[in-house]
């Protein structure tokens, strides 16, 4: 098939993938591409794809996801069917000594006491914008005779308290020394997600990116059994709310989680697995293992060749990864985090390229 046909956005392609399904090609899918690549990609100036790529700030709750047209640029350049929307991070607010409200970054709820200081989300602040910014995406799609879909990241139930609420290693302390503030903290951020998610679900999402990192390069945070007690039954009832309509669900973690796969990712019935990082885990192993159960994604290293080596380089990785990885289908081609500042843009373009002409079935 002509490679510019392939190139562009068709959002069945990435439905029909992580369903198991037979597409014309592999898809490819970033969850970030930051500014500078973007910049250099479109020739101005627009920001990033993910506004909280870089962390919990007040900034990323006051300004809008990317303008939808620049974002449909950019996946008519690289082909990829989807645009998305974030909400990582729950927006927990203090107030200042001049009573303005900002975001709980810095890991200062430590307690119930502490707690009681904080401003939970609300309606108008936290969660009409969001039902607002779909509006604007899936209109300009139309607008634009676009064959792209959408996708909403969300769901770091763990990951907020760990790094933003509570603080990494106080969190982990006090699962052992105050397990009901743990579990009760845990339980206002479900809360939230799940309501971001019921939002997210009216709005034709085209699948659900939920994401909570779990894991070291070596292994879980924290002992298995604790683990599954604390976050598995909140996950369970994230997914019981998805699983009410027919969206696809891709779930990332970075690290080592090979350990958990059978008891909670497919126990929890995810339709895809992201990003699968080179220094964690085998992506091949996983394919031969599970790869009739669920979709794989992910693992093109971007502290390999797409940063430090040439576009050659480049395309040898990616033709390895696709010559392995799609036989049997549920394969979506991607980096093991994301665009980021650092990798040239000719090196992503060779992966785009490369997928392109090589990932056809």
């Amino acid at each position: 098939m002509n490679i510019e046909a392939l190139r562009k956005p068709d959002k069945e392609r990435t439905i029909a993938t992580l369903r198991g399904q037979t597409t014309d090609r592999v898809p490819h899918f970033e969850v970030a591409i930051e500014e500078v690549v973007v910049e250099k990609l479109l020739g101005r100036d627009a920001g990033s794809t993910l506004a909280a790529s870089r962390g919990s700030t007040d900034k990323t709750f006051v300004t809008p996801p990317m303008d939808p047209d620049d974002y449909l640029d950019i996946i008519e350049w690289n082909g990829m069917d989807v645009i998305g929307f974030e909400a990582l991070w729950t927006p927990f607010k203090y107030k200042d000594d001049k009573g303005e409200l900002h975001i709980v970054g810095d890991g200062r709820i430590k307690n119930f006491d502490d707690l009681e200081k904080i401003v939970m989300p609300d309606s108008e602040k936290d969660f009409e914008p969001r039902r607002k910014y779909f509006q604007i995406y899936n209109e300009a799609i139309k607008r634009r005779g676009s064959g792209a879909g959408t996708f909403l990241l969300t769901g770091c139930v763990f990951q907020s308290c760990y790094q933003f609420l509570v603080g990494f290693g106080d969190f982990f302390e006090r699962t052992y020394t105050d397990r009901p503030f743990v579990e009760h903290m845990l339980d206002l951020c479900l809360d939230y997600y799940m309501k971001v998610v019921e939002i997210a679900l009216d709005s034709g999402l085209s699948f659900l990116f939920l994401g909570d990192d779990i894991a070291y390069k070596s292994g879980l945070f924290m002992r298995q059994d604790m683990f599954l007690e604390l976050w598995l039954p909140r996950y369970k009832k994230l997914m019981a709310l998805v699983r009410q309509t027919d969206i696809p669900v891709m779930f990332h973690t970075c690290g080592k989680i090979d350990g958990i796969f059978e008891e909670a990712i497919l126990e929890l019935g995810f339709d895809a697995i992201n990003p699968i990082e080179p220094y964690s885990m085998d992506i091949y192993d996983i394919k031969k293992k599970y790869g009739d159960k669920i979709t794989i994604s992910g693992n093109v290293d971007i502290a390999g060749p797409l940063a430090f080596g040439s576009p050659d380089d480049v395309r040898k990785e990616v033709r390895e990864h696709l010559e392995r990885l799609m036989p049997g289908g549920r394969y979506i081609c991607s980096s093991n985090h994301s665009i980021m500042n650092d990798i040239p843009l000719e090196n992503y373009q060779a992966m785009v390229e490369t997928i392109l002409e090589h990932g056809q079935y």
